[in-house]
């Protein structure tokens, strides 16, 4: 992937803010959270397949969540070099 400009990063950041502040994402995430903690804990322990589905359910959520924490702290970084 080409590097992008500061003004790439800092409308992502924007975008990933935004985001972030969507209560209706949040709630999609946190309902796609609890499907995955409830799977779990109904779960079938023994099956080593089924708990590495479960696992990379959650790695994949956390994944999108990091990413997009991740742009808003480079839009930060950006706006603090850009000066």
């Amino acid at each position: 992937m080409a590097k992008k400009t500061k003004q790439q990063i800092l409308s992502d950041a924007r975008e990933a803010k935004r985001l972030l502040d969507d209560p209706d994402l949040q709630r999609f995430l946190d309902e796609m959270q609890q499907q995955i903690f409830d799977d779990f804990r109904a779960g079938r322990l023994g099956d080593a397949g089924w708990l590495a589905d479960v696992k990379a359910r959650q790695c994949g959520l956390d994944a999108v969540r990091q990413r997009l924490v991740g742009y808003v702290e480079d839009g930060i970084v950006a706006e603090k070099t850009a000066r």
